[in-house]
């Protein structure tokens, strides 16, 4: 009887009372199984980008081989390719260096992809090639690469990014959680608060006295300096302060006195050189008739974050004909922001026309280490002559004889400032404190005691 085969494998099977059966099981048995579990067969012949893998009964054939490797050293290979295998069950450990993307498959099935350089495992179920691996218990691997991570639903991730600063916008990237904290810690407004109060200022306490500087009439003193603390993303700061104390006036007056005191906060310029907001939209246009001082301009895009309360601009970047910005207000509907600087005279402004770039500085172009007041709150005449930044005033009842009445400690809150990194960089900002008493009335004095210093320190990447 003659020797039969299986119909996987294609074992030998030698018949019952065969002559020679030893040369079967040797030959078309035993070295068959060892092919099957640990045999590699190197396909290296294309055909259109195809290769079929041969079968045989009791010899070696391709098919039969634990493991297939793609190669292409005749350059056959166009394209994406297809390896055939029969359509019965089997195993098979693939590895692709052939240059292109593989995929193994029945004759009549959709197969498995292998792509170029990766190892994979299938199995032929005996219709289709299918993936070997679906599901593990307990998969721990030292590195795993993918393409793309895609999950029941939602966005497919391709990346994991370690951008501290988060400056891309993917709909595909999952961060870091080092790029989350660092983005974290230094985004968002931090905000600090302190009292300063003038301890050593000479004057003589008693018990729980508050300590004072009194600010006579004409006079003008220092109250307060204090820093700003900012870093290198701060993109702008804002300041509001609230000062303790109490308006007074000496001397007689026949009908109660207004007694007035002038606030001056002022940063220390860190550079001088201005910066460009872009070109003119809309040319100056004159605010408030013939004789106003006050001239209008529009340029392109939101640039309310480079201009504060102590922002002049200029034509150039050296602030040589330098005007003072009294506000800057964004319109998103037409994409522009409006400017309303101060000319210092109803003369032709610095825009004229369209075209021309604008420079702005935050320390008004003045020279390192020199001392800029921010802008009056209300301008006027006495605020232009005087470099103040807001007014205090109170109306004092006098008594019989005459003498004003101090209408005792108050709390004055001054409206937020917003302050910009200059030229010189973002980081800290020097500020200090003025008041001038009596300059506009000739009336008034003050008695300083405490100064409240809210400061919020917003921040971007």
């Amino acid at each position: 009887m003659s020797t039969t085969y299986t119909s996987n494998l294609k074992l030998g099977k030698p018949a019952s009372g065969d002559t020679g059966w030893g040369n079967v099981v040797n030959n078309e048995l035993t070295d068959m199984i060892e092919q099957a579990v640990v045999g590699l067969a190197t396909v290296n012949t294309w055909s259109t980008n195809s290769h079929t893998l041969t079968t045989a009964d009791g010899s070696s054939s391709e098919a039969r081989c634990a493991i297939l490797k793609l190669t292409d050293t005749g350059t056959q290979l166009s394209g994406a390719g297809t390896v055939i295998v029969p359509a019965v069950t089997k195993l098979y450990a693939v590895i692709n260096t052939s240059g292109q993307n593989i995929t193994v498959k029945t004759a009549s099935g959709s197969g498995i992809l292998v792509k170029n350089t990766n190892q994979v495992n299938v199995i032929c179920d005996g219709t289709n090639v299918v993936e070997q691996d679906t599901y593990s218990n307990n998969l721990v691997a030292a590195a795993m690469q993918s393409d793309s991570l895609v999950l029941a639903s939602g966005a497919t991730v391709t990346e994991i990014a370690d951008e501290d600063t988060m400056s891309s916008n993917s709909a595909t990237k999952l961060a870091t959680q080092q790029s989350i904290k660092a983005y974290s810690d230094t985004t968002g407004s931090i905000r600090r608060s302190e009292r300063i109060y003038p301890w050593g200022s000479g004057g003589s306490l008693s018990g729980v006295q508050p300590p004072y500087i009194t600010v006579a009439e004409d006079a003008t003193e220092t109250v307060a300096t204090f820093d700003l603390y900012g870093n290198s993303r701060t993109q702008f700061q804002e300041l509001a302060l609230v000062i303790g104390g109490t308006i007074s006036s000496s001397g007689t007056h026949s009908e109660p006195p207004l007694a007035d005191v002038a606030v001056r906060v002022q940063r220390k310029s860190a550079g001088a050189t201005g910066t460009s907001i872009g070109a003119v939209t809309d040319a100056d246009a004159k605010q408030g008739g013939g004789s106003s001082y006050w001239y209008l301009i529009k340029v392109a895009g939101d640039q309310t974050s480079k201009i504060d309360s102590f922002s002049f601009l200029d034509d150039g970047s050296d602030g040589a004909s330098k005007k003072r910005i009294q506000n800057a207000t964004y319109d998103d509907g037409t994409n522009k922001t409006t400017i309303v600087y101060d000319n210092g005279s109803s003369g032709s402004g610095l825009f004229s026309g369209t075209g021309g770039t604008v420079y702005v500085s935050s320390s008004a172009f003045e020279s390192v280490g020199t001392w800029v007041t921010a802008v009056p709150f209300i301008p006027d005449a006495d605020t232009e002559s005087l470099n103040e930044t807001f007014q205090l005033s109170e109306r004092l009842a006098i008594s019989s004889s005459g003498a004003a009445l101090s209408a005792g400690k108050r709390d004055f809150v001054m409206p937020t400032l917003k302050l910009v990194p200059d030229s010189g960089g973002a980081g800290n900002i020097e500020m200090r404190v003025q008041l001038l008493a009596g300059q506009t009335s000739s009336t008034g004095q003050f008695t300083f005691n405490v100064l409240q210093v809210n400061q919020t320190n917003v921040t971007r990447p």
